[in-house]
């Protein structure tokens, strides 16, 4: 049957409707960053799942360490020191607890950890340089200190057939490429792994510290009976008397000076007081005062000191015209007297 429609029907326009797009306004869905964020979201949990399931797989079980030996710790030591539990992973394995753990060993100053898929673990350790060893007391006993201050260790010096332990211990700090320290304090109890707290060994390591390398290189041995009285012996056998560690580089400079200016000649130094140095020559008693001024060469003879005189001084009743306050060589005994500025006071050798 045809289509008919009236005129009227025909003048009305036909309205076309679109169902679809009417559909996907009413339907609104997720926007695009909250299904990226879920997608994340269900990824990390997966890889949390696979992270947990791996660590425990045999596959990925420690089986073995690789370490090397330094000097004075042994491969088997190491790896003993690490406490790695049998079955652990290395996805598991708490590298900061092992090293902390391989670290109580007071040789050690570093460790370095790394997992070696798929069932390896490396440790590399850095041991702690020795700066000083100490002689302790009279006895064979003495002790590595590192250059950081740390108490390492203990050792037995073994004295050769006509040698002193003073001898024996210096012949085994030069190997040990560091310097020697004796006369400390009977008060000095050492603790291995903790920092030397003793005023005369804090004070040899700050000579250390302050020296140039080229100048501490040239000491062999520190007299450290106490913070006012340190000593040290160069390699050329010259004694140096530093005293306190204060003004390092000005009675390094006036030493270097001295010897430089008295070459082959020099057997003493005494800079405690950088202003007053004083210095022995080879082959003479007598002891030059200088000025301090490194820029001159002004140096005079000390002046001679009685038997009373020295008594009297020591009294702090000095007669008139004694110059209290500078280094005396008395002739007569053959002694030589030392002032300390720390304490008013003289000593004597």
């Amino acid at each position: 049957m045809a289509d008919v429609r009236t005129p009227k029907e025909q003048a009305r326009p036909t309205i076309k409707r679109q169902p679809q797009a009417v559909a996907q306004e009413g339907s609104r869905g997720l926007p695009l960053p909250a299904i990226i964020a879920l997608v994340v979201a269900v990824m990390a949990v997966l890889a949390l799942v696979a992270l947990l399931v791996l660590s425990h797989t045999p596959v990925l079980t420690i089986t073995g360490i690789d370490v090397e030996s330094t000097e004075h710790i042994s491969a088997e030591s190491i790896a003993k020191l690490a406490r790695v539990e049998e079955g652990t992973t290395l996805l598991n394995v708490d590298v900061d607890a092992v090293a902390e753990s391989v670290r109580r060993n007071p040789w050690v100053e570093d460790v370095q950890i790394t997992r070696e898929f798929p069932d390896r673990l490396k440790i590399v350790v850095t041991e702690r340089k020795p700066g000083a060893i100490v002689l302790m007391g009279s006895g064979t006993i003495a002790w590595y200190l590192g250059s950081d201050g740390t108490w390492i260790e203990p050792f037995n010096v073994e004295v050769a057939a006509n040698q002193t332990v003073i001898e024996a211990a210096q012949l085994h700090a030069t190997e040990a490429g560091c310097r020697l320290v004796t006369d400390v304090s009977a008060e000095v109890v050492p603790v291995a792994g903790e920092v030397a707290a003793d005023e005369s060994l804090q004070a040899v390591l700050a000579y250390l510290d302050g020296f140039s390398e080229g100048f501490a290189a040239q000491v062999v041995r520190f007299s450290a009976p106490n913070r006012e009285s340190v000593s040290c012996t160069l390699e050329s056998g010259v004694e140096v008397s530093l005293g306190a560690p204060t003004n390092i580089a000005t009675k390094e400079a006036i030493v270097t000076q001295v010897l430089a200016e008295h070459p082959d000649q020099i057997t003493y130094i005494n800079v405690r007081v950088p202003s007053r140095p004083s210095y022995r020559e080879v082959g003479t008693d007598s002891v030059q005062e200088g000025t301090g001024a490194l820029a001159e060469d002004e140096y005079s003879q000390p002046q001679e000191l009685t038997e009373d005189e020295w008594y009297y001084g020591q009294h702090s009743d000095y007669p008139e015209g004694l110059e209290w306050g500078y280094d005396y060589y008395d002739a007569a005994s053959d002694t030589y007297y030392e002032y300390q500025p720390e304490t008013d006071s003289y000593i004597t050798w």
